[in-house]
């Protein structure tokens, strides 16, 4: 009972924390926002704030995480995998997730690498899960998962950053449908022998 209430009290300041850290960064921004800014708004004391932070750029990136995740958990079906259905459902979620940043937003330095390295991380994870199921079935794969999942995810992020910037006018439809033509394609390539191509 006693670890119960302590693990509660400890869900309770770390969601408190979360809660006012978004709070702050609507009503001041990251930058003009202290530790003892967000320790205040949560009612909690400096101590509490960093036995669950390092500092507050851990609490951005965590934050950022968390968006995303919610996102994808609720777009996504909880057996998604690598299928074109739920691959299209992953990129238009990404581009309109990066969009709010840099389509809405002012370029800030400090919170832009924070929000690339998160979205990409966790981009790769969800890959690096769906590619694995598929390798099961395709032994003969020369590329690791990994390498496929990391170049997957720089791909479609890449392309929502220089989407959400106006590299090209085109709606979120048709964006999403040239992304996902150069994933699926490019996928059926990856266990191919690149010699079998130079002898055709």
């Amino acid at each position: 009972m006693q670890k119960n209430g302590k693990d509660r009290r400890h869900s309770r300041s770390q969601r408190l924390l979360k809660q006012s850290f978004v709070e702050l960064m609507h009503e001041k921004g990251f930058t003009a926002m202290t530790v003892q800014d967000i320790a205040d708004r949560a009612d909690v004391n400096r101590g509490t704030f960093y036995a669950h932070f390092p500092d507050k750029f851990a609490l951005l990136e965590q934050s950022i995480r968390d968006k995303f995740r919610h996102l994808l958990e609720r777009e996504l079906p909880p057996d998604s995998g690598w299928h074109p259905k739920h691959i299209r459902v992953l990129v238009r979620t990404v581009l309109e997730h990066v969009r709010t940043l840099y389509g809405r937003c002012s370029p800030n330095d400090t919170v832009n690498p924070l929000f690339e390295h998160s979205v990409r991380d966790e981009l790769a994870n969800l890959l690096r899960r769906w590619l694995g199921q598929l390798r099961a079935d395709r032994p003969d794969w020369q590329v690791s998962v990994d390498t496929m999942a990391l170049m997957t995810s720089w791909s479609i992020f890449g392309a929502a950053v220089a989407w959400s910037k106006g590299y090209e006018e085109i709606s979120v439809n048709e964006m999403t449908d040239r992304v996902l033509s150069v994933l699926t394609e490019g996928a059926a390539r990856f266990g191919r022998d690149p010699s079998a191509d130079q002898i055709r």
